[in-house]
């Protein structure tokens, strides 16, 4: 083999292991969707390592016990005996009671058609029209039945297919998929007020955590948003992922906190936040299981949280709480130097870097919590739903899902009941 087909052979051993690198490089970055410190357990491809079974079924011993509540009795029946014993034909002298309770479900109960008969007539002197005083409804169908469909699409995660099948096998009553979007449309139109109202606490409230994830709208990449204070959540789907749309909801002169994640538009929004610490231990704990020399870091990190939740258990005057705030200042300034300098770790370095103002927000106002754990657990349901549905198919449904579910989740939140309270707006 001479020198021209040995350097030929090499270039094109060097183009293989070029294009086998570019593969390389392409399935890394599809992989990450799937080993990251925010994949959720669904997208996750590691398996969790099971807990160790005790051995012993039940609940441990002295944990309290759980019956049923009493229930209301509605009916009694009685069974008698004879006075007479039927094996030896004595006279019984006393007779006891044995009490067994029964809970039962009522029969199916059809829907009733109900006709309002409305008086009118014209005035033969004015000439206008006169109607009886009515609490006619200007709808075909009436409260209880629109709330109970809306609940079982909404609150029930039933596709239509189903929500039809429950109210024909429960009520004999037989409503077409359309027919069902029709009344949810109507019971979220009836919401709207109570709607705003939330959006108005929310801008006025001192602070708000707020999350967002992806929303397929009509095939689109749309966002869902949610916006948390205290007993109220509010809900929005749009297009943007942008400054915009918290503009839009808490308003420009908003000056309250924000519990967030790191997500840019917060920053550029507001210098009023406080840093979600549960998504910086998530994003620590996966460079640790990734790089055994990061553990350290890592476990520095939990002190100085453990520390934030030590101090807010017992909190401490103002003054020396802003001089803890200096000291963890300190304390992640001296980590940040240590770990920036190894090229594993710099994006993480310059993550908590960036957020110094923001990760101690919590210890100078108690009221707010040190992770946006709200925000995310607000979220869940809906990532429920869109797991069932797909997605949306129109902007009519996105307002829809958004008014619907914004009320549901703060009933939920308020410990109302949910048909109740439904029924008094539709």
């Amino acid at each position: 083999m001479n020198e021209q087909e040995f350097e030929t052979i090499i270039e094109e051993k060097n183009k293989i292991i070029e294009q086998q690198q570019i593969k390389i490089n392409q399935l890394e970055r599809r992989l990450l969707a799937y080993e990251n410190a925010h994949t959720p357990p669904s997208l996750s491809k590691k398996k969790r390592i099971p807990r160790d079974s005790s051995g012993k079924l039940g609940a441990p011993i002295g944990h309290p016990k759980h019956e049923r509540a009493e229930p209301k009795i509605d009916e009694e029946i009685i069974y008698p005996i004879n006075d007479i014993c039927p094996f030896c034909n004595t006279l019984l002298d006393s007779k006891e009671i044995l009490e067994v309770i029964e809970e039962e479900i009522p029969d199916m109960k059809e829907v009733k058609g109900i006709k309002h008969l409305i008086e009118w007539s014209n005035c033969p002197n004015c000439k206008r029209r006169v109607i009886a005083k009515n609490s006619a409804p200007t709808t075909r169908f009436g409260p209880n039945l629109k709330s109970k469909i809306t609940l079982l699409k909404h609150d029930d995660r039933l596709p239509l297919r189903k929500v039809e099948q429950s109210l024909l096998r429960d009520h004999n009553f037989i409503i077409s998929n359309s027919g069902i979007m029709k009344v949810i449309r109507q019971v979220a139109e009836k919401l709207k007020e109570p709607y705003y109202e939330i959006v108005k606490k929310i801008r006025s409230s001192n602070y708000v955590y707020v999350d967002e994830t992806s929303y397929k709208l009509n095939g689109e990449n749309w966002w869902l948003w949610t916006f948390v204070y205290e007993d109220i959540v509010l809900f929005v789907i749009r297009k943007s992922r942008s400054k915009a749309v918290v503009e839009e909801i808490l308003g420009k002169e908003y000056k309250g906190i924000i519990v967030c994640d790191g997500w840019k538009v917060y920053e550029q929004f507001t210098s009023r936040l406080q840093r979600c610490w549960a998504h910086l231990l998530r994003e620590s704990f996966h460079l640790k299981e990734k790089y055994n020399g990061f553990e350290k870091y890592h476990n520095q990190l939990k002190n100085i949280f453990d520390r934030i939740i030590q101090v807010r258990l017992k909190p401490p005057a103002v003054e020396e709480r802003l001089s803890i705030i200096e000291e963890l200042k300190i304390e992640i300034l001296e980590l940040v130097r240590r770990i920036k300098f190894e090229e594993n770790y710099k994006k993480f370095a310059t993550t908590v870097e960036n957020g110094l103002d923001y990760w101690f927000t919590c210890l100078e106002h108690l009221e707010v919590e040190p992770t946006n754990n709200y925000a995310e657990q607000a979220l869940r349901e809906l990532i429920v739903q869109r797991k069932i549905m797909g997605g949306l198919r129109s902007e009519k449904g996105a307002e829809t899902l958004e008014v619907v579910s914004t009320m549901i989740t703060t009933w939920k939140k308020q410990k109302k009941p949910l048909m109740e309270t439904m029924k008094l707006y539709v």
